[in-house]
């Protein structure tokens, strides 16, 4: 299949407002999540655009046959506003496939949305790709779209302050257009991420996150947003197989999606599947191959449960902040042999979460089969762990 890159905004212009920056960059990352239904085509993940336009990584590092590179300017009229410049390009013959302008209008970000992605799949892939398109329906007032795009910088999830901060948008969202599907399900994975990081045996947001999400399905059956997220709470109120019917037919509605692939692998995990789960996250790193943290996260426990001992500690320690997943790189290491090392993880997995104990983690994960429950709780104490 042809693949395809769009990459986050440039701005030019001194008189781009940063509030232009800030909403362009979310919302050509929301079309290309929106593109990821096609099964015509595969589309370059927005985490790794976001790598190309931000890092020194050449794009002749990622392969992709088509480009769509856009550019925020600068228009200083009686009352200054900003233009989205587009170039689609086929990379392969160099030949451009379209240009064009549109006007960044904060009370018109759902036509954006719209009219770029049906230019992108009108010049690249024809009239099926958009009629897959016309089905991933989109609701909400215009104000609503503005605070769910504000909330969307993953970048910004790694704590429980930036987690809440983005929960205040999308509730603010869900205020305004109370059956705006992407704002719910955005805000059910933020109470599923939030329970994570607090590490409580009360499973109350995840029952929030459970009733947000399927309050979004029961508005539109066919997002594929909303399955993902209540396979996701189900994955850790130990329903594994409630997860895993979720996360297929998400996946069923958008087959390219790299973060679906990358969940899905994680409840394969759980259920010990772990030569399937390897190659989803396989699949997963190539269609985002400067991934996010929780890709190596999800991989690194699937070489650790394969007995890839190495192979997870390279995975684990290519994340940019590994957080909760410092006992498990712990854990990789003791297995593998590195006792100095098990023991520095040990030491920084502790100072980040004093109250851990081994007894905690096997109340509250899904547990796989004993056999690697075992495996994992011996590697813990190996690692230094009580």
């Amino acid at each position: 299949m042809p693949r395809l890159l769009l990459l986050p905004p440039t701005e030019f212009g001194p008189v781009i407002d940063p509030r232009d920056c800030e909403l362009s960059r979310s919302l050509i990352a929301d079309v290309t999540l929106s593109l990821c239904r096609s099964r015509l085509y595969d589309v370059v993940a927005p985490f790794t655009a976001q790598q190309l336009r931000d890092s020194a990584v050449a794009e002749q590092a990622i392969p992709f046959d088509y480009v769509v590179r856009i550019s925020l300017v600068g228009r200083d009229a009686p009352l200054p506003f900003s233009l989205l410049r587009i170039d689609i390009g086929d990379a392969r013959t160099g030949e451009s496939l379209h240009q064009g302008e549109m006007e960044l209008r904060t009370g018109n970000m759902i036509g954006l949305h719209q009219g770029l992605s049906s230019v992108v799949v009108d010049r690249i892939c024809g009239r099926i790709a958009r009629e897959e398109l016309l089905r991933y329906r989109r609701t909400g007032a215009a104000s609503a779209y503005v605070h769910y795009l504000l909330a969307m910088r993953r970048g910004d999830r790694t704590d429980l302050p930036s987690l809440q901060l983005a929960q205040k948008s999308l509730a603010r969202s869900i205020q305004l257009a109370p059956d705006f599907v992407p704002a719910l399900s955005e805000l059910a994975r933020t109470k599923t991420l939030e329970w994570l990081e607090r590490g409580s045996a009360d499973r109350a947001l995840l029952k929030e996150a459970t009733h947000l999400a399927e309050r979004g399905h029961r508005y539109d059956p066919l997002d594929s947003s909303s399955l993902r997220e209540i396979g996701h709470a189900a994955l850790y109120q130990h329903d594994l197989a409630s997860a895993l019917a979720h996360f297929d037919a998400a996946l069923e509605l958008a087959p390219n999606h790299a973060d679906l692939l990358v969940d899905q692998a994680d409840v394969l995990t759980h259920m010990s599947r772990h030569v399937e789960a390897e190659t989803l996250i396989t699949r997963a790193l190539a269609l985002n191959p400067l991934a996010p943290d929780d890709y190596y996260w999800i991989g690194g426990a699937v070489s650790f449960f394969r007995e890839r001992y190495q192979e997870a500690i390279d995975r684990l320690t290519a994340m940019r902040s590994p957080g909760l997943a410092l006992r498990l790189l712990a854990a990789s290491a003791a297995m593998n042999g590195d006792a100095d090392d098990a023991r520095r993880y040990r030491d920084l997995a502790l100072k980040r979460d004093p109250s851990f104990t081994v007894s905690k983690w096997t109340s509250l994960y899904p547990e796989p089969n004993q056999s690697d429950t075992a495996h994992y709780l011996r590697a813990l104490r190996m690692a230094g762990f009580s």
